[in-house]
């Protein structure tokens, strides 16, 4: 990847950032090619926070149109659809007078149904129950996600087909794709 390859990460929470760290890091990501936006904790609404950071970070992107800059976000469905939750996120962007992310931007939305905890308890035990928001939390913790989200990068870059995978990481699965066909055109720009 070229090294001029640039990718702002906005996030709720530290287990959104662990997760996405390990993810990209294994994907060949470097640590200076990354910014995170995170959340403060116990400060606020974390998913305000998302639809605001997204909001701003979506204007300073088209104002630098550069191939080698993308933008990642990651909010959490909570009891919404994740469909319903992309549309909060486009709402947002309209209220504050920012155009919706466009399918030919550098724009990807990851959107866990209820919590990413659910995904990290389907790389644990190979299934989940999407409709519940019952699994372990890794509050303090959050370092021990590490060999299940290197396994899923694994899995990804290895275009391993996965079994019984929770519709919402199956639709992250989508959005990585286009990440990685993106990653491909940016780095050879």
């Amino acid at each position: 990847m070229a090294r001029n390859v640039r990718l702002v990460i906005v996030c709720e929470d530290i287990l959104h950032r662990v997760f996405l760290t390990k993810f990209l890091y294994q994907r060949g990501f470097t640590p200076h090619q990354l910014t995170f936006r995170t959340a403060p904790a116990g400060v606020g609404d974390a998913k305000r926070y998302v639809c605001d950071a997204l909001c701003v970070e979506l204007k300073a992107l088209r104002k630098f149109r550069r191939n080698a800059h993308g933008l990642v976000y990651v909010v959490d469905a909570d009891n919404l659809s994740v469909a319903e939750r992309l549309h909060c996120m486009e709402l947002a962007c309209s209220s504050a007078g920012v155009d919706p992310p466009k399918s030919d931007e550098p724009v990807f939305g990851v959107i866990p149904k209820w919590e990413i905890e659910n995904w990290l308890a389907y790389l644990r035990v190979g299934e989940v129950d999407e409709s519940v928001n019952n699994y372990d939390k890794y509050r303090g913790c959050e370092s021990d996600i590490a060999p299940l989200v290197k396994a899923l990068a694994d899995k990804c870059a290895q275009h391993e087909q996965l079994s019984k995978v929770p519709p919402s990481l199956e639709e992250a699965c989508g959005v990585c794709r286009r990440f990685e066909e993106w990653k491909r055109t940016s780095a050879s720009s």
